[in-house]
């Protein structure tokens, strides 16, 4: 089946309106067919087990397709998304009965979608999205559908307010990747406060494996 990115994540600050965390993902790829199971987090309480202090209280991802909503969480169920399903995919255990957001997108067809964190309440924390790919690795060939890319609006800085971005590499072989950190050229989208000079690092666990400040053509 090759390589393929069974999962993604943002750990970012967020909270309501400009600073909702918006993470857009695309599903199917050329050559693929039929549909994807995900399963999508919204992470915040049970970051501070990792030491994370400031962290969202109470998170609650939407998915859009287009316009539309599609689904929503507002705190995890083990019915709705059981622990077995999210520890299968290599999730770390959400803390019994907390506020943090799970849901499980059955049967997702290809296209793009964009997952919206939220706050109940109106505050601001550090929260982390993520999405998991429930195909098992076993029955992954060249037609079942990928996560293709994943991109995030939300605002960036340094320090705690530092955007990182992970994903993980499954199956077989290599995967060539574009990776960007886009702040100056938003503004052409209208978009207001923009980062002036974005600069971005690749680590594979502690090792710098690529970095770039201000791409060339």
């Amino acid at each position: 089946s090759g390589a393929y990115l069974s999962n993604l994540s943002i750990r970012s600050n967020a909270g309501s309106g400009p600073q909702t965390l918006i993470v857009g993902v695309s599903v199917g790829g050329t050559g693929t067919s039929g549909t994807k199971n995900i399963l999508i987090r919204g992470v915040g309480p049970t970051l501070s087990a990792f030491g994370l202090t400031g962290v969202l209280a109470d998170p609650q991802p939407t998915v859009y397709n287009g316009q539309t909503t599609a689904a929503s969480n507002d705190n995890w169920s083990a019915t709705a998304t059981p622990v077995a399903t999210q520890r299968s995919v290599g999730a770390f255990a959400l803390t019994p009965g907390s506020k943090d957001a799970a849901l499980i997108g059955a049967g997702v067809p290809a296209g793009s979608y964009s997952v919206q964190i939220t706050v109940v309440g109106g505050t601001t924390g550090h929260a982390l999205a993520e999405l998991y790919d429930l195909t098992p690795a076993s029955s992954f060939t060249a037609t079942t559908p990928r996560l293709n890319n994943i991109s995030a609006r939300t605002q960036v800085g340094t320090g705690g307010d530092i955007l990182i971005t992970g994903f993980n590499v499954s199956g077989t072989g290599t995967r060539r990747l574009l990776i960007r950190a886009v702040g100056p050229t938003l503004a052409a989208f209208g978009v207001t406060g923009t980062l002036a000079d974005p600069q971005l690092a690749v680590y594979s666990g502690q090792t710098v494996v690529a970095s770039n400040n201000d791409w060339n053509a």
